[in-house]
């Protein structure tokens, strides 16, 4: 074809679009993906906004297991340093979910009643309709058996980022909880 009909092509039809770029560790299979957006920054002046970052399904707690996780690369191109935190978070699995939905039920609980049953609100409950009724109050131990871990992301920094599945007991929220580069839970919100 001739660089006429190739621009004139690409003109009608777009560019192709590029092959998709992978990784495959002893992780799993991440694809990159790139976003593009414009903010408006402090001067009040747009400016492009580019995020970049590997996303897949992580081994967790084995090989048959699963987790959805990015890594961030907007540093680092190639993520390596985001695998490294995510291959820390994988092989401290076990003992690392544990920290995680102890954190979580810990902030549900009432340290000075812990046996005190904990309030849920779920899409079944709608207060402004007289056929749905408020599910019951769940007792602490019930509580704790709905709570695991969702979703790891590796930031830029190495600080860690967990979605904690509260399996739909506050409709579509979670628990976010941050894990700092030496491996400390510093903090934890319920967010939706």
């Amino acid at each position: 074809m001739s660089n006429f009909g190739k621009k004139f092509s690409e003109f009608l039809f777009g560019k192709p679009k590029p092959e998709p770029v992978y990784v495959e560790n002893e992780l799993g299979r991440f694809k990159l993906v790139e976003t593009r957006s414009t903010i408006i920054d402090e001067n009040g002046k747009k400016r492009p906004n580019y995020h970049k970052y590997y996303e897949g399904d992580a081994v967790w707690h084995g090989a048959e297991d699963k987790i959805s996780a990015t890594v961030r690369c907007n540093d680092d191109p190639t993520g390596e340093s985001g695998f490294k935190r995510l291959k820390w978070a994988v092989e401290n699995s076990a003992e690392l979910e544990k920290r995680l939905i102890e954190y979580t039920f810990n902030d549900f609980i009432d340290p000075e009643h812990p046996e005190e049953p904990i309030e849920i609100w779920s899409a079944g409950y709608d207060s402004d309709s007289e056929d749905d009724e408020e599910p019951d109050p769940m007792p602490p131990e019930e509580f704790k058996k709905h709570i695991s871990v969702g979703f790891i992301g590796v930031e830029d920094d190495g600080t860690i980022v967990v979605d904690m599945s509260l399996d739909g007991l506050f409709t579509d929220h979670g628990f976010m909880i941050y894990i700092d580069t030496d491996g400390n839970i510093t903090d934890g919100a319920l967010w939706g």
